[in-house]
């Protein structure tokens, strides 16, 4: 703590100031702009550091870190050009990648689904789509409810839970793949303990397409908790509707906090606190406990079992992983 201090005298009083008002200030749920990519890894973080899921990846052709970049440096290549090999009419080129190819329906299957294959379903549609997309996700135990007549924000969710559950690109936007899964009715993607959560000491493991949270310690699974996960919610602020994901990687737990006042949502509305990134913490949520996956939070883990957050914030230690996947 004192080499800290040593270093902050340092600085102008000016970003002293600045950086000691960042720092108590705590947003929670609610991730930047920048880091909404959802299924990209992100590096461990922590309050000072913001990881950025959204640069995960070189561009094309460019070295990534450790890459050796001998290639790009070595002597220039020679400007004279051997003769090209003929290449037939029609002939698919060479580094084409084939587009991944999705089940085939049946003869039932289509008669239901076909129209409705090349149809963009998403909040506030409307139509037969519309209609067929909440019947087959009531069917496979998405949705709750009758059909209305719009895909409301009850509906908006459940397509971002089913297409998580599938290892879809979870974008809330019924696309060919997503109308495919759901006419064939596609078996969820496996939830077996990545080896991400099978590591030394304690890992909060946290499954977005089973939508739970593991408790494991060493290895082993101690606790499954049901959780709610970010999804389409209104921003606190400007009252705009948006998906607000959960964004993957691993992290570190770096405080815990009863009661934590929150920038957008005031005091009272995280309780029980695991904060493993300065936009996403575990803790309670009374809105999940009334109102189940008809919601969603605004990027954080929600428990919505007092009693199961609880035991896990105070068997949670200061350091513990985090995993998203």
């Amino acid at each position: 703590m004192r080499d800290t201090v040593m270093v902050l005298s340092r600085r102008p009083p000016t970003l002293l100031v600045v950086a000691l008002v960042v720092a108590a200030s705590l947003t929670g749920c609610a991730v930047p702009a920048a880091q909404r990519a959802e299924g990209s890894p992100l590096a461990a973080s922590s309050p000072s550091t913001s990881a950025n899921p959204d640069a995960t990846s070189a561009p094309a052709g460019a070295p990534t870190p450790g890459e050796s970049v001998a290639a790009s440096t070595s002597a220039p290549e020679s400007t004279a050009s051997a003769p090209e090999a003929p290449v037939s009419p029609g002939a698919p080129a060479s580094d084409a990648t084939p587009e991944p190819t999705l089940p085939a329906l049946s003869a039932a299957q289509q008669e239901r689904f076909g129209s409705c294959l090349a149809e963009a379903v998403r909040h506030w549609s409307s139509g037969a789509c519309a209609t067929l997309a909440q019947q087959a996700l009531a069917e496979q135990g998405y949705l709750e409810g009758n059909p209305t007549k719009r895909i409301d924000v009850r509906g908006a969710n459940a397509i971002l839970n089913y297409q998580r559950s599938r290892g879809i690109h979870a974008t809330g936007t019924l696309d060919e793949a997503t109308w495919v899964a759901l006419a064939t009715n596609q078996e969820p993607r496996s939830s077996e303990l990545p080896e991400a959560c099978r590591v030394a000491g304690t890992v909060l493991c946290v499954d977005q397409g089973a939508r739970t949270l593991r408790y494991v310690v060493d290895g082993t699974v101690e606790r499954t908790v049901p959780v709610r996960l970010g999804g389409f919610a209104q921003h606190a602020k400007n009252k705009n509707w948006r998906n607000f994901p959960t964004a993957n990687g691993t992290y570190r737990v770096y405080d815990k906090q009863r009661n934590p006042r929150s920038e957008n949502y005031g005091a009272g509305a995280m309780p029980y606190s695991i904060m493993f990134h300065p936009d996403m913490y575990v803790h309670y949520s009374s809105g999940f406990a009334k109102q189940g996956y008809a919601g969603s939070s605004h990027g954080c883990v929600n428990v919505g079992d007092k009693a199961a957050i609880t035991w896990l914030f105070e068997h949670t230690p200061i350091g513990a992983t985090v995993h998203v996947y």
